[in-house]
């Protein structure tokens, strides 16, 4: 795959200890994702720029936007799902979807992905699959088994740029440190 094809996700992180303790969860129902080194964490802009297009300049541009952007807490606190995964809250959400408004108010060309229409909405994925019965049972293990070891408190500190591989592998390419928080 030729570097014009390759994408780039803007993503906060989830901490060390906050992978750690879901680490169990996603092998199982997500491990697809962390085959391909995808961390747990929190979109804030996918796709972004393709892998040619991440340029001194651009790492520039987001270096100064999220060092304006205070850094925050918050805590992975239910267990929640769409139609096609199960996924953890965070709380509050009001700093990542602030997060995400000002990143696409500078970065217009890029909408949430792909649709200038749709509202994210803040989430760390535990768990995916297309089929309802299989959701129905992934939230049920969660509920059972991961909901009693939340919350799972962390802070952001970074916005993380990840790029995709020739294999379909991300790494994260560069982390942009947030503001100090008020």
């Amino acid at each position: 795959m030729s570097s014009e094809r390759q994408r780039t996700a803007l993503l906060v992180m989830t901490p060390p200890e906050g992978r750690q303790t879901l680490i169990a969860w996603r092998r199982r129902f997500h491990g697809e994702a962390l085959d391909r080194g995808i961390p747990a964490h929190l979109t804030v802009l996918f796709p972004f720029v393709s892998v040619a297009e991440l340029t001194p300049g651009l790492e520039a541009e987001l270096r100064s936007l999220y060092a304006s952007v205070p850094s925050f807490a918050y805590a992975l606190t239910h267990v929640r799902s769409f139609p096609d995964c199960a996924w953890l809250e965070p709380e509050p959400s009001e700093p990542f979807r602030r997060l995400i408004a000002t990143t696409c108010a500078r970065f217009p060309d890029y909408p949430p992905y792909g649709d200038r229409d749709f509202e994210p909405v803040p989430h760390c994925t535990v768990g995916k699959t297309g089929e309802r019965h299989l959701l129905v049972q992934i939230l049920g293990t969660l509920e059972r088994e991961l909901a009693p070891r939340l919350p799972i408190h962390c802070r952001a500190d970074a916005v993380s740029i990840f790029r995709e591989g020739d294999d379909g592998c991300w790494v994260e390419h560069a982390a942009y440190p947030l503001g100090h928080a008020a």
